[in-house]
């Protein structure tokens, strides 16, 4: 069945009837609107569906691109802080098992001292 429908892949990008009606060509105000020298002579229509899609494409690539840093400094953090904590755990073991002996043997004379007095 063929229908006059177009073919959606990505549903984030816009058609035409979903971002300009019929006969709604309001261009803003020159005030507020600046034209550059390559949409002059454009019929004023096709300036407001250019601009209202590069509005949105701006802001999707915008939260794209947010989504994306805040992704990878999360991942960053995870990576940084399991290096840290694997870096903390290596230096605790490693001052323990360098004072072990140590404490072994003073622990050893105090009872043989202790047994010595009884």
């Amino acid at each position: 069945m063929v229908t006059n429908e177009p073919e959606r892949t990505d549903p984030g990008i816009p058609t035409l009837t979903e971002v300009l009606a019929p006969g709604d060509a309001t261009p803003l105000p020159d005030a507020e609107r600046v034209v550059p020298p390559a949409e002059q002579g454009v019929p004023a229509d096709v300036a407001v569906f250019a601009e209202r899609v590069s509005a949105r494409l701006t802001l999707q690539l915008a939260d794209e691109i947010t989504t994306m840093v805040e992704r990878r400094c999360h991942d960053a953090l995870i990576d940084q802080t399991s290096w840290l904590v694997q870096l903390i755990g290596k230096q605790v073991a490693d001052a323990l098992q360098a004072q072990l002996p140590d404490r072994i043997r003073q622990a050893v004379i105090e009872e043989v001292a202790k047994q010595v007095r009884s």
